[in-house]
């Protein structure tokens, strides 16, 4: 128990503190919005401000998905490189994914931005039902940008066991292993935007 709580408390130090605020806010909103859930009537009413921001969050994820999905044809390239020892060039590939995904992890500060304005107004969407599947889209979302965390994560350790590979400091034996964890990454990610997508299409046709 105690290394499992020792394990969270490593992975969680990672987090960006805004998006810390963003999950113990969707907490907190979540508990309100099961409270004052039988104030709400059964008419179908949405705020304009979650309309817009939940248009926002769309269109950010789905830029997230396209920029993780480019990781996929360079991690290839990636791997073939460090089989035929040109440890150089995948230095230079690792550090454009780097690069690229500084822009993801960008992009999904503005997500959590447009995310917490959605989870915000939960509470003033009716009927219930609405808001239940309006929380599970967010939570989605919010689990999109944990993942992206660990995308990055494993990105810069491939970076750092090859820059040791090329130095002769170490043999890179978990260089296959990083790249198939990379890659499953970008497999979440873009399932967790999928589902995203899915259960608000739920929510429009609730």
């Amino acid at each position: 128990m105690l290394l499992y709580f020792e394990m969270f408390s490593n992975i969680y130090s990672k987090i960006p503190k805004r998006i810390k605020m963003l999950i113990l806010f969707i907490i907190i909103i979540s508990a309100a919005f099961l409270a004052f859930q039988f104030w709400f009537a059964d008419a179908k009413k949405v705020p304009s401000d979650f309309l817009q921001a939940r248009q926002q969050a769309s269109l950010i994820a789905s830029e997230i998905v396209a920029i993780s999905g480019q990781s996929t044809n360079n991690l290839s390239q990636i791997s073939q490189l460090d089989k035929e020892g040109k440890y150089t060039e995948a230095l230079i590939l690792v550090s454009q994914e780097l690069e690229r995904n500084k822009e993801a992890r960008d992009k999904a500060i503005k997500l959590s931005v447009q995310l917490e304005t959605m989870a915000k107004n939960l509470s003033a969407i009716s009927p219930v039902s609405a808001g239940q599947t309006a929380l599970e889209a967010i939570t989605s979302e919010t689990s999109l940008i944990s993942k992206l965390i660990d995308y990055n994560d494993d990105l810069t350790k491939l970076l750092e066991v090859l820059q040791s590979k090329f130095l002769g400091k170490y043999g890179g034996d978990k260089i296959p292993e990083l790249i198939a964890k990379i890659n499953d990454d970008v497999k979440i990610i873009n399932e967790l935007n999928q589902k995203f997508n899915s259960v608000m299409e739920n929510f429009d046709n609730s």
